[in-house]
């Protein structure tokens, strides 16, 4: 079985996680891709975890490839799930609140802007 490397985050709102990413999986609605999720394992207190899925909409791919003219590779896209992974640590009180996190066209730039991808 292989081991996860535990890695730990000091929310805004005063809760510390520790977290580990899981693994990636492709969404669909109906026939239709509609991104990426990219699945990690959440914790508060180190007994009970949580998995958080961080949607990487393909809307938001495509909105940030026109506007930059170019495409996100795997790993990037990973680092605006992890960013809006962080988003919602800062967010929320506790893993066990944590729901509906996306990378959309409203927040890839602002996630992605402190990484400097678009040097």
């Amino acid at each position: 079985m292989p081991t996860h490397r535990m890695k730990t985050y000091s929310g805004e709102s005063g809760c510390v996680y520790q977290y580990y990413f899981l693994e990636s999986q492709e969404r669909k609605r109906w026939w239709n891709r509609i991104g990426t999720a990219f699945l990690f394992h959440v914790t508060s207190d180190r007994k009970q975890f949580f998995v958080v899925e961080v949607l990487v909409e393909d809307r938001a791919l495509q909105a940030w490839e026109r506007a930059h003219g170019r495409a996100l590779v795997e790993t990037e896209q990973y680092a605006a799930a992890k960013m809006r992974l962080f988003q919602a640590f800062d967010e929320s009180s506790s893993p066990d609140k944590i729901s509906d996190v996306r990378v959309g066209e409203s927040n890839i730039d602002l996630l992605l802007e402190p990484l400097g991808l678009t040097d």
